[in-house]
């Protein structure tokens, strides 16, 4: 057997040149086409992670506005420590930063907090993703268009990426 294998081995001459030059070319064509592609989902990823974590806050938000009735951030319940205890998972920065401009990182797992008294009944809750693009809402929950840092909201959800008013 070993020998049949010694005999197979010398007519072996292995790969010519061109040949290692061929493939290496291939898996560069290969590569250059799917380097870009892979970025362009890690950035997708990034965004939709940044998404969900507004989602989430919205969340607790609205489930500390069933105990509170008001969305006032100087409301007992409504305070970053109080929407920290529904949603531990969420570091809540309790600040009057436009909501078109959110600071926090959702790397961080951290939210931007807007709310307005009673009877406005309206916040705002945002984030940067690690792409750098800033996610947003902004929610209205009275028949009447209401002012939140300076932005206009219809009522309903108004969703900005960026900066800019945007369907989500």
């Amino acid at each position: 057997m070993l020998n049949l294998f010694r005999k197979r081995m010398k007519g072996e001459k292995g790969f010519t040149l061109i040949e290692l030059l061929v493939v290496i070319i291939i898996i560069a064509i290969l590569a250059a086409i799917a380097i870009p592609t892979f970025l362009g989902q890690r950035q997708k990823a990034q965004d939709a992670a940044a998404k969900s974590l507004v989602r989430n806050a919205m969340t607790a938000i609205e489930s500390a506005y069933v105990d509170t009735r008001s969305f006032d951030p100087t409301v007992t319940g409504m305070k970053a420590a109080d929407l920290k205890a529904i949603e531990p998972s969420i570091n809540f920065a309790v600040l009057g930063t436009p909501i078109t401009k959110p600071a926090s990182l959702a790397t961080a797992n951290a939210v931007d907090y807007t709310g307005l008294a009673a009877p406005a009944d309206a916040y705002a809750v945002g984030t940067v993703s690690q792409s750098t693009k800033t996610f947003a809402v902004g929610v209205n929950k009275t028949a009447a268009s209401q002012t939140v840092d300076g932005q206009v909201l219809p009522s309903g959800n108004t969703y900005f990426i960026s900066g800019a008013v945007h369907p989500w």
